[in-house]
């Protein structure tokens, strides 16, 4: 049996890209902890959730992970995020003891360098598929991924203490593993299907259906079968149950009691904390007051916003190229759902990558790994763009959906036939990918210093 483990071995012709990323994740990782180094490493008897909250502001992704190293809590969602905060326990455990070592709370640099690992084989996964999978050249595989971690909110993405980085990760593995199923035309081994599943849900449960979906795509009609299917996705799901009902009744309830508690003590001798609880609970009610119904879940649907704005200024927009304007706020502290750019070739360039989408799509429809990547996509589109999920704030989502683009420029590449159209959407790319660099960088870089 093949060595399982021997995905992650770094191969030759990776090498120089994978360094040159690393020193990239390195970078921004370096910036992003020195923003608030000095107020996040004190440790001691602190109240790390109002310490982390307090200071911490980075588009809508929220310092959870900071909490959770620093103190064990189950602050995750169990219904959108069943397995993380467990997963993270291990990590809590290594800081608790650097703690006691070095009196400095480590959770910035614990979360850093696991970012900086797990973004690193991200790019590996999409370099393979760009150069395996899709079969373009090394240079055209390395130009797409550089591509690809241009855009703004992977930009962020990778320094966030969110769960968007293990989701990227657990999601460009799967498509990586499904689509070398597809290409040696053998269907994806039930114990890896059971694996992915279980531990992508276990970040996400979105990811869930994505797993089945590459399953499908990989096997066709004998993923279905009686055995392959009760190992493949009716294993991991007991198992994702199991967890969480434990999870559930002895971790995540007892955690809720302390917080009501405390809640409680505070309302009761705090009457400046009462007027704003009582602020902050008619900002929540008012942006949920068009979700689809009610619930954990559902209160982040709004089926009221604008489509088109959406796609225009946050799908297309600020996933890929930051706004200057209120840069990198959130918009539940203030920053408005729609932000124009100053710099009208912003728009430009989004219509521009919207288009080599759509020309990608074209090219490569009849491909079944193509027909896998748009299941993906369409999924998140109907859960964003249909159902309105967390559309004020899409682009904290780029992470699931945006390596779409870079594949579909693949298959265009690869199916163009003309050197001369080739060699010019080879140039196209590049400079695309050096503006988003320049514009992402510069505000990235002013929004850290400032």
């Amino acid at each position: 049996m093949r060595n399982p483990f021997s995905i992650f071995a770094i191969r030759k012709g990776e090498r120089w890209p994978a360094l040159a990323i690393f020193i990239y994740l390195t970078a921004l990782n370096a910036l992003a902890v020195s923003k608030h180094f000095e107020a996040f490493t004190r440790c001691g008897h602190l109240g790390y959730y109002s310490l982390f909250f307090g200071d911490f502001t980075l588009s809508g992704f929220d310092p959870f992970t900071y909490v959770i190293l620093s103190e064990w809590r189950s602050l995750y969602s169990l219904a959108r995020h069943p397995l993380l905060a467990v997963l993270i326990y291990p990590l809590n455990q290594l800081n608790q003891w650097l703690m006691m070592l070095t009196d400095m709370n480590c959770a910035v640099f614990i979360w850093a360098a696991v970012l900086i690992v797990l973004s690193l084989y991200s790019f590996l996964f999409l370099f393979r598929i760009l150069h395996k999978i899709i079969g373009i050249g090394h240079k055209d595989s390395f130009l797409l991924s550089v591509f690809f971690f241009a855009f703004g909110h992977i930009m962020v993405t990778v320094v966030a203490p969110d769960h968007f980085a293990l989701s990227l990760f657990c999601l460009l593995l799967t498509l990586y593993v499904a689509g070398r199923a597809i290409r040696l035309k053998e269907p994806l081994a039930a114990w890896k299907t059971a694996l992915l599943l279980f531990l992508s849900t276990g970040v996400t449960t979105t990811n869930g259906l994505k797993v089945a979906l590459a399953g499908w795509f990989a096997g066709g009609r004998r993923f279905f079968r009686p055995k392959s299917f009760a190992v493949s996705i009716v294993l991991p799901l007991l198992l994702l149950g199991g967890s969480y009902l434990i999870i559930s009744e002895y971790i995540q309830k007892p955690e809720q009691e302390r917080r009501d508690r405390t809640l409680n003590q505070r309302l009761k001798k705090d009457e400046a904390f009462r007027k704003q609880q009582a602020t902050l609970m008619q900002a929540a009610a008012k942006r949920n007051a068009n979700a689809i119904m009610k619930g954990e879940s559902f209160r982040w649907t709004d089926l009221s916003l604008s489509r088109p704005r959406s796609v225009i200024e946050n799908l297309f927009g600020e996933s890929l190229m930051l706004h200057e304007d209120h840069a990198l706020q959130d918009v539940n502290k203030g920053r408005p759902v729609f932000v124009t750019y100053r710099n009208k070739m912003c728009y430009v360039v989004a219509g521009i990558v919207m288009l080599l989408l759509l020309l990608g799509i074209v090219t490569g429809l009849h491909d079944r790994f193509m027909q896998l990547c748009l299941s993906w996509f369409a999924l998140d589109m109907v859960l964003h763009l249909g159902l309105g999920f967390a559309l004020s704030e899409v682009y904290i989502m780029a992470a699931h959906w945006t390596f779409v683009l870079p594949i579909a420029v693949g298959f265009l590449l690869k199916r163009l036939q003309k050197p001369g159209i080739k060699q010019a959407l080879r140039l196209l790319t590049v400079l695309i990918t050096v503006f988003m660099l320049a514009i992402n960088g510069r505000i990235f870089l002013n929004f850290i210093l400032e």
